[in-house]
């Protein structure tokens, strides 16, 4: 993510404007123990992404979001596949 991605979506009925933010090398390195599992569960991921990376207005209460307006938040980030890629150095 190379610029920050403001955005206005819909969050729970309510118009909610969301900036995305342009993730740094230091921003990818802090989540690797989050993905250094063997764990498929990926909630860790998305609970530090959304308080990290997203600013939301008003603010959106990410333990109560339903599965459809988390996938809209999680469709503003990196998915921790990709995450995970820019992890690996070779």
């Amino acid at each position: 993510m190379s610029k920050e991605k403001k955005n206005s979506i819909e969050i729970a009925g309510q118009p909610t404007k969301v900036i995305a933010k342009r993730l740094t090398f230091f921003d990818i390195q802090k989540v690797a123990p989050i993905l250094a599992t063997d764990s498929i569960d990926f909630s860790n991921y998305w609970h530090y992404a959304f308080s990290n990376w997203l600013d939301c207005e008003p603010v959106v209460d990410i333990l109560t979001l339903s599965p459809k307006d988390g996938g809209k938040l999680a469709a503003l980030l990196p998915e921790p596949h990709e995450v995970a890629g820019w992890l690996v150095f070779q």
